[in-house]
């Protein structure tokens, strides 16, 4: 039902639950562009867009700040993003030579 304060009460409720985590600078232009299909063993885009929809959080490439976001609910991405991080962090640390450890991806 889309009539009333009801409505509106609904969608705040989702929305406070939905957390932005910055992961930093990580050259998310370069970075979004250098992740393949699939790679040698099977990760990629498709398994990243696999993990996003299983988790329902999604990965933004901020093309204006060049960080990297993971957006979705807080309790989600405190516990179960591990392997999205572990693959942003791979393909961060081939394109740049540098890896970003899990700790360093998420101190803010």
């Amino acid at each position: 039902d889309l009539d009333g304060p009801k409505w509106g009460k609904n969608v705040f409720q989702v929305l406070k639950k939905i957390k932005v985590d910055d992961l930093g600078h990580m050259s998310a232009t370069e970075l979004q562009s250098s992740i393949p299909t699939n790679d040698a063993e099977g990760r990629g885009v498709a398994d990243m867009n696999s993990l996003e929809k299983k988790l329902s959080v999604k990965v933004v490439f901020d093309r204006e700040t060049d960080h990297v976001l993971l957006v979705g609910d807080e309790k989600k991405l405190e516990k179960k993003v591990f392997d999205i991080r572990n693959m942003l962090s791979h393909y961060h640390w081939r394109l740049s030579g540098t890896d970003v450890t899990f700790e360093k991806a998420t101190s803010s």
